[in-house]
């Protein structure tokens, strides 16, 4: 029974450890998971960053359903910096950062490093309270792409340990994280956190153990626990799962009582009975730990409150009324807002610890509680707290009637009173910012009703603030544009989307003035709760833009009558100007290009052929060159110019004008006359010029990027009897069947040429090693044994090989074709049918 005992023990353990094992790997994904979206978050940062061209901070890419929403849970309100290129702070969110992390690895690691990965540490922000981050860092690129600065979020780890309900843990069970480059660590049991620098695990040295089992060196918190763990090397993070031994054996130690139960029943009733007595006891003892567990959680919870907690017992006359309060029990924070410690305050009378406050009339209040038992809950000033003599206070009391006293919760909110009253002072500096606005303003309800209009409104419509208020303003809007006014408003209604338009106002004395009106909801929770617009007078202006439109209607017509393309873009890449050729090229894609820029309007490919050319151009440089556009399905080339347009002062350029013609016809017929001049026109191989062309670029690649090619040159054994008994249709016949042989044993991308005659060439481009190109070789000499039929006469002929190799020694083409044209005539001489091929080329890697 024993060594059962003793099995049963060994698995339960083992099951307890997966146990535990399963419980730390979900922790480590539910961390790993956050982390991750931290990383995205700081690459999507990056990418917008250089996007705007480093214009992108932190207040635009957090706000609500903003960016960062998008990837994280807007409640975290992560702590985030974006750093300069010279380590200096140059933004910074939701936490406290240093001004400079020159001296600080994460600035040496991300500015000496130009690869796009993040930087994950574990950084202590606190020594004495050993409190400590999890850091995501990542660089971010400047226009050129040199180091711009860093973006950095900082997480707290105890977000995790804090998630304690989805780990489904029994009570006293531990949930940890900690970092393996610090030594730190964070941990929850129950409801309490943990802090400490101090955790040190090893594996188990017990045989019975789990190779996944972990066990301290020193006692955490005096609780007997099986510790399993999940690594998270990523983040140089481990995450620790503890499960108490007492919940994690519990079907053992049931099983193991079962077992002595029976032994003891087969034994004497004396022993069963001081066994039923023994379990008695440890129920007992269970009970009284969980008292006193209770007792400690709820004293912890009160010390941990913000509020200061009192418990009062009423005191009361010979007749029975209540003349006073004894404080029962208090919390530390209600000790020091009396200004005493807890043990020397418990027991005495409230009247007498804080006597003020039975002037200020507390003491009444809680008697009144404690008589009606109705609880009492509101904010009260006083100049009287004990040990802040004179000092303005305000304080948030709840009084709750208990058994013989009350409970009574006091917070300072004097920091929230002050925090109103700056509000109330940044409204009235905000009613004066909006007087002084160049843009009128108009603030509305859900219903459209006006409440406020600044000055400018008034001087733009003519109407005065009472004037203007609830749906009178509607009276500046011209006759003919309220109808289009009250439909965007209904449409905004529908859509939430800001609304802009051109509207008229007219004065009270006729007077047409010319508005851009732009009218965005206040949306709280999903709901309209009310408008917001803005009125700019465009009167001057409008009459400004007719007269350019006017202009630019005429440029526009002789631009439009020019078959070429003719298109004007500004300094920021977005197009201000095209043509109707133009137009008509992109209209095919159902795209409109006004207004947008050249990557949105080309794609990302075509852009970046083209970006070197713009940097060009903007800088100055007049350019021509020729563009290849596969866009719509057919590849068509382009003739395109780009002259840069300089300011007045012909100091800067601010855009460039663009003019494409198709040139694919032309382009066409010049690779057509170019393919007939390098194509052997009786095998349709490539013919002498077009061998010396390709063998002349394959070795300047091979110079480039120190690559291994080879060369072959061949001719057909006895082909001159053949061509001399059976006439020349039936060696032109074997010259084509020659040919056809030679490209089934070769690969597609090797080059196959008749140079003239029955002599043939072969480049073989990125070898890996020269046996590939002798075993080619052989497969040739092998396929040219096989008779040729041709025309019902059978044929037999073979071929010789002189095979070389060139991995950019200094020669000219014309010296490699003559090593193997020498290595050919050795074949010859060898008899025929074979190969020969040059010494071998030694691996410049390896020398």
């Amino acid at each position: 029974m024993i060594y059962q005992v003793h099995q049963e023990y060994r698995g339960a353990r083992h099951e307890a450890v997966l146990h535990a094992q399963t419980l730390s790997r979900t922790l480590a994904e539910n961390a790993g998971h956050l982390l991750r979206q931290s990383d995205h978050a700081t690459q999507l940062f990056k990418l917008k960053y250089e996007e705007t061209g480093g214009a992108l901070r932190l207040a635009e890419f957090t706000r609500k359903g903003g960016l960062l929403d998008s990837l994280m849970p807007s409640k975290l309100q992560l702590p985030i910096a974006l750093y300069k290129a010279d380590g200096r702070l140059m933004d910074s969110l939701h936490g406290i950062f240093q001004d400079d992390i020159r001296v600080e690895p994460v600035y040496q690691a991300l500015s000496q490093s130009a690869e796009d990965i993040p930087h994950a540490s574990n950084v202590v922000v606190n020594s004495q309270t050993s409190k400590w981050l999890i850091q995501i860092a990542r660089r971010v690129n400047g226009r050129n792409g040199e180091f711009g600065g860093i973006i950095m979020l900082m997480i707290d780890p105890a977000y995790f340990v804090e998630d304690y309900d989805r780990l489904h843990m029994d009570e006293n069970g531990l949930v940890m994280l900690v970092s393996r480059d610090s030594g730190l660590a964070i941990a929850r049991v129950d409801e309490q956190l943990y802090i400490t620098d101090t955790i040190d695990f090893t594996a188990t040295a017990d045989p019975s153990g789990s190779a996944d089992e972990l066990v301290l060196r020193h006692a955490f918190d005096g609780v007997d626990r099986i510790y399993s763990y999940r690594d998270m090397p990523r983040y140089q993070l481990t995450a620790v799962v503890g499960n108490t031994v007492t919940h994690a054996m519990a079907r053992f130690e049931r099983q193991r009582r079962l077992y002595f139960s029976v032994a003891a029943a087969a034994s004497v009733l004396v022993f069963i009975f001081a066994l039923l007595l023994m379990q008695q006891s440890l129920r007992l003892r269970d009970s009284m730990e969980a008292a006193n567990a209770a007792q400690q959680k709820l004293r912890a919870a009160a010390d941990a409150s913000l509020d200061a907690v009192f418990l009062l017992k009423a005191c009361r006359n010979r007749e029975g009324a209540v003349v006073d309060f004894t404080l029962a029990d208090v919390n530390e924070r209600g000790a020091a807002m009396l200004g005493h410690h807890h043990d020397d305050v418990v027991g005495h009378r409230i009247g007498e610890l804080a006597p003020t406050w039975r002037s200020e009339g507390f003491i009444d209040k809680y008697r009144q509680v404690l008589e009606t038992t109705i609880p009492l809950e509101e904010e009260v000033e006083t100049q009287n707290l004990p040990g802040q003599p004179n000092e303005s206070r305000w304080l948030r009391h709840q009084i709750v009637a208990i058994d013989d006293g009350v409970a009574v919760t006091t917070r300072n909110i004097s920091s929230r009173k002050r925090d109103e009253l700056a509000m109330r002072k940044h409204q009235a500096e905000l009613q004066a910012v909006n007087d002084a606005s160049p843009l009128g303003l108009l603030r509305a309800d859900a219903n459209g009703h006006c409440t406020y209009v600044n000055r400018t409104f008034e001087s733009i419509t003519g109407l005065t603030r009472d004037q203007a208020l609830g749906d009178q303003w509607l009276a500046a809007v011209h006759p003919n544009d309220r109808k289009v006014l009250q439909e965007a408003l209904e449409h905004l209604r529908d859509t939430l989307q800001p609304f802009q338009d051109t509207l008229r106002c007219v004065h009270p004395d006729g007077q047409i003035v010319w508005t851009s009106i732009k009218v965005a909801p206040i949306i709280v929770d999903g709901h309209i709760e009310g408008f917001v617009s803005t009125v700019d007078d465009i009167t001057m202006m409008r009459k400004s833009v007719m007269a350019l439109r006017e202009s630019e209607a005429r440029l526009r017509t002789i631009a439009d009558t020019l078959p070429a393309m003719i298109a004007y873009i500004d300094f920021e890449e977005v197009y201000r100007f095209n043509n109707i050729a133009y137009e008509r090229e992109f209209s095919r894609s159902g795209m409109d290009v006004m207004g947008k820029t050249v990557r949105e309007t080309v794609g990302e490919p075509r852009y970046a052929f083209l970006e070197p050319y713009i940097r060009r151009v903007l800088s100055g440089e007049p350019l021509a060159f020729e563009e290849d556009d596969d866009s719509t399905g057919i590849v068509r080339t382009f003739e395109v110019n780009y002259i840069p347009q300089f300011d007045e002062e012909g100091a800067a350029v601010i855009g460039f004008h663009v003019m494409r013609q198709d040139i694919t016809a032309q382009k066409r017929e010049q690779q057509r006359l170019l393919k007939l001049s390098q194509v052997d026109a009786l095998t349709g191989l490539t013919n002498r010029a077009g061998f010396q062309q390709k063998l002349s670029d394959t070795m300047t690649a091979c110079r480039d990027n120190g690559l291994l090619m080879a060369v072959m040159y061949m001719d057909i054994d006895r082909f001159k009897p053949v061509n001399d008994t059976f006439g020349h249709s039936v060696g032109d016949a074997l010259l084509k069947a020659f040919s056809g042989r030679l490209q089934h044993a070769m690969r597609a991308t090797d080059t196959i040429a008749r140079l003239g005659g029955d002599e043939f060439t072969i480049i073989m481009e990125r070898i890996s090693k020269q046996e590939d190109a002798e075993t080619a070789a052989g497969k040739i000499v092998v396929a040219m044994q096989a008779p040729f039929v041709l025309d019902n006469i059978t044929v037999h002929v073979s071929t010789s090989i002189g095979l070389t190799w060139y991995r950019g020694e200094d020669v000219s083409a014309a010296e490699l074709l003559n090593r193997a044209d020498m290595l050919l005539y050795q074949a010859k001489q060898a008899g025929r049918n074979t190969f020969r091929s040059g010494a071998l080329i030694p691996d410049l890697d390896a020398a």
